[in-house]
């Protein structure tokens, strides 16, 4: 099983989970920095991606860099890491008796790319994802009406994963799908405080 730091809920009977996924390069405590910000009543997770680029540096699968600055990926790849994360996931639902009805993916960048294909490849095993700086890879179906509720956003100035990307992929669907929110914020590849400060009031919006 993969690394990972947990924050228990105060009570973990029937509260709600997030698990934070990082982007290529990254590691767990990167994204368990938002833990102050979060409910006090969630159970947050933080998984560490499989692959070790360098010390402290990880990725759920490679990248290859392409002339324009941007990167290109395999789909092969992709899915490998897809089922590792599902597999994990399954596991930490078990051993921590979480809720399996109340679990949240929140994922940056290449954690946001997972958590749209896991959220679209397993129906019904999340209920939410708030997807940051990512989009939706043409090799997830959604053709399906989505099982789920999404927050998605992305910066007009983000040089790694273009928004052309995420405006062709997860707006489109915004715009067929009312489970799906997708938001621009003036900001690069990263999550600005305006930003934070939506998707928190979503998730307290869409809480059960």
């Amino acid at each position: 099983m993969l690394n990972y730091i947990i924050r228990k809920a105060k009570s973990i009977e029937n509260s709600p989970t997030i698990v934070l996924i990082h982007g290529y390069g990254s590691n767990a405590e990167d994204l368990f920095s938002f833990k102050p910000y979060l409910p006090e009543n969630y159970n947050i997770i933080a998984i560490q991606a499989p692959l070790k680029l360098s010390y402290n540096n990880y990725a759920w699968y490679p990248l290859y860099p392409k002339n324009d600055g941007t990167f290109d990926s395999k789909p092969e790849d992709a899915w490998s890491a897809v089922n590792i994360l599902e597999k994990n996931l399954d596991h930490l639902v078990d051993k921590y008796k979480f809720n399996k009805k109340d679990l949240c993916l929140l994922g940056f960048s290449q954690g946001s790319i997972l958590s749209w294909a896991l959220a679209f490849s397993r129906a019904n095993m999340v209920r939410r994802i708030v997807a940051l700086s990512g989009f939706i890879h043409e090799s997830i179906d959604t053709s399906a009406k989505p099982t789920f509720l999404a927050y998605a956003a992305h910066g007009t100035t983000d040089m790694i994963i273009p928004i052309s990307k995420a405006r062709k992929s997860i707006l489109q669907l915004s715009k067929k799908y009312s489970q799906i929110e997708f938001h621009e914020f003036p900001e690069g590849h990263t999550v600005s405080k305006e930003n934070m400060d939506l998707f928190l009031k979503w998730l307290k919006r869409t809480d059960l």
